[in-house]
């Protein structure tokens, strides 16, 4: 017997209860820390989205203490981050949570070029508090049209509400605990990371609804038999998506790809969760009952 038919025979004996315990305490737990760092502020956000200074400036030498020489002159702390791309070329990134005046702008240029940095190569990017919040406003409505389509069709396709609204939670719960999870590996709600909430969603469905379609749509076969080979292409899809996504993490150069890349990878683990223990379980559940 393979380990996949080990797990599934341990699936399909286990209690629905049982099943369920682990996706209901990770959602529950996703809540509390998404509204928690949102309500008291703590949530990791660019500046996208919560208004700052961005400097980007060419690599040089000892420009590690250019974050140190700036909060020193400014009075505001800057975080620095070191970039590379695939052919060699260094950048320095400081990130500063104050949009800059015009007298600091040229404080930052006189402290950059006394450490060796032309004044015109840098580029600085200011966005204000009020404008942040307006993008993420923004992103929000923007993740909330996308799920609330999502869900429309998904009742539209299998006009059932259990078999429907298992989905809907999955890709709920998906985006949920994923949320929660940034916060507390202090992963930032970024453009990238928010572009990958918006696929997870599409990788959610697609095994959800793989599961779904085999499960109630298909006759060939026994629960056992449909579940076994929903399970068999759901994980083959969604291995494949994570060992894409590491490879796009190791190699790129790019904080907007690492982002995506990161967010989907821990989406990709979530989901693998919710699928073949929630989703199986309500669905075992749904049938059983069906039938009796």
């Amino acid at each position: 017997m393979s380990k996949l038919d080990e797990l599934l025979s341990e699936l399909l004996a286990a209690d629905v209860k049982k099943l369920l315990l682990l996706p209901m305490l990770m959602l529950a737990a996703g809540l509390v820390v998404v509204v928690a760092s949102y309500t008291t502020g703590t949530m990791p956000m660019s500046i996208d989205f919560k208004g700052g200074t961005l400097i980007v400036a060419p690599y040089q030498e000892g420009a590690e203490g250019a974050g140190e020489a700036l909060a020193e002159a400014l009075g505001y702390p800057v975080k620095v981050r070191i970039v590379s791309d695939a052919l060699g070329n260094r950048e320095i990134e400081l990130f500063i949570a104050h949009a800059l005046s015009t007298e600091e702008m040229k404080e930052v240029r006189a402290v950059l070029s006394a450490g060796g940095i032309p004044g015109d190569a840098i580029a600085i990017d200011i966005i204000s508090p009020s404008l942040g919040e307006a993008f993420f406003r923004q992103a929000i409505y923007a993740l909330l049209f996308a799920f609330t389509l999502m869900a429309i069709t998904i009742f539209l396709r299998f006009r059932t509400f259990v078999p429907s609204i298992a989905v809907v939670l999955s890709a709920f719960s998906d985006m949920v605990v994923t949320l929660g999870v940034m916060s507390l590996l202090g992963i930032e709600l970024s453009k990238g990371s928010l572009l990958a909430l918006l696929l997870l969603i599409g990788y959610s469905v697609d095994t959800d609804i793989l599961l779904t379609t085999r499960v109630l749509m298909h006759r060939h076969g026994s629960i056992a038999e449909r579940i076994r080979r929903a399970m068999l292409t759901g994980m083959t899809m969604s291995m494949t998506t994570f060992a894409a996504m590491l490879v796009l993490f190791i190699v790129s150069s790019s904080k907007v790809l690492d982002d995506v890349a990161l967010v989907i990878m821990i989406g990709m683990v979530v989901d693998m969760i919710n699928t073949w223990l929630q989703n199986v379980a309500i669905l075992r559940w749904y049938v059983e009952r069906r039938s009796a």
